[in-house]
């Protein structure tokens, strides 16, 4: 199963929270009091996002957390990364620095025989692509979030009411 985690899904709760309230500083208590989210975890991954640019704190009994710059800055690609580290899909996909065939001294047991290789390294390719095309604003800003796809047609899914389609 593909799936973000638990860091990078209340990661995107979090900022969505914010982009709700442009230039408004949030506590991380508040943030989490809000959306129901573990208030320690939730500090930590503020944190972290901090670190990485996408988020500002002040300090003081009036601080909190406010988003750095505008999200269409900053990729969801960007954004798993910074909570997860590198995407793999499996084994044998990486990034592309990292992507090369797997050799027999390699963990894969399957390695020369394997006849997906191939296509699974082409589709890490294109989710890797797909997530740097996701702005987080497409997904945590009001009125620009890309819907639930409603429709899958001849092996084409399409978004209903945004501009993103998955071919």
């Amino acid at each position: 199963m593909i799936s973000l985690s638990k860091k990078s899904d209340y990661a995107l709760i979090a900022l969505a929270y914010l982009a709700e309230r442009p230039g408004l500083v949030a506590s991380a208590r508040e943030i989490a009091d809000a959306r129901n989210l573990p208030a320690a975890l939730l500090m930590n991954i503020l944190k972290e996002l901090q670190h990485h640019g996408v988020l500002r704190s002040t300090r003081g009994a009036k601080g909190g957390y406010e988003l750095s710059a505008d999200p269409s800055r900053f990729s969801l690609h960007e954004l798993i990364v910074a909570m997860e580290g590198p995407i793999r899909l499996v084994e044998c996909a990486g990034d592309a620095a990292e992507c090369r065939l797997v050799t027999e001294s390699d963990t894969c047991r399957v390695a020369g025989r394997c006849t997906v290789q191939g296509p699974l390294q082409a589709l890490h390719q294109r989710l890797v692509h797909f997530l740097k095309e996701v702005t987080l604003a497409d997904v945590v800003k009001p009125c620009t979030r890309i819907d639930v796809p409603t429709a899958s047609v001849g092996g084409q899914m399409t978004a209903v009411g945004t501009q993103i389609t998955i071919e």
